[in-house]
């Protein structure tokens, strides 16, 4: 019965093992489905060439508030939000604010050439910089809002045609 007890327990933790393996991909699936589903009720239909780790990230972030300067899930601004999904999705570090971050771009000035993950820049406040975003595909784009903390707008609205600057993509 000693020899029993030992391999029954380890029997028992590797089964739990497996299962938790288990029980972690189906709910990665689940939460696959609720993305490309939240995406698709929004009008932007992912396909086989999006970037789904951006989208995965991007997701968490909606509907977060508004914070000047925050960085984090109780609140954020626009150049926080552009930094946290560029170095948890590309590992990259930007730093500084849109006007900063502006200066280490490549820009893009036409919106026909923008690509997924390119960086968007508004001049809102005194005809400076003062705005930005990330580029997701047929002009939408995620950015954190004031009034509406963290969302996905098309660059067709008219506040962010009127207020568009330039793309900038980082080398």
């Amino acid at each position: 019965m000693k020899i029993f007890a030992p391999i029954l327990i380890v029997g028992t933790l590797i089964g739990l093992l497996f299962s938790t393996t288990k029980l972690y991909a189906q709910n990665d699936i689940d939460i696959e489905l609720t993305i490309e589903d939240y995406y698709c009720n929004n009008g932007l239909e992912l396909d086989t060439c999006s970037y789904k780790p951006l989208y995965t990230e991007l997701y968490r972030w909606i509907n977060v508030p508004y914070r000047y300067a925050g960085n984090s899930f109780s609140g954020i601004d626009c150049s926080g939000l552009v930094k946290t999904i560029y170095k948890n999705v590309f590992n990259l570090s930007l730093t500084g604010g849109s006007r900063f971050i502006f200066n280490q771009v490549t820009p893009i000035e036409s919106i026909d050439q923008l690509s997924e993950g390119d960086l968007l820049f508004f001049k809102i406040k005194r005809n400076q910089i003062s705005h930005i975003g990330i580029y997701l595909f047929n002009g939408y784009f995620i950015h954190s809002s004031v009034s509406k903390g963290v969302i996905i707008s098309n660059l067709e609205e008219d506040y962010y045609k009127r207020h568009f600057y330039s793309g900038g993509r980082i080398n």
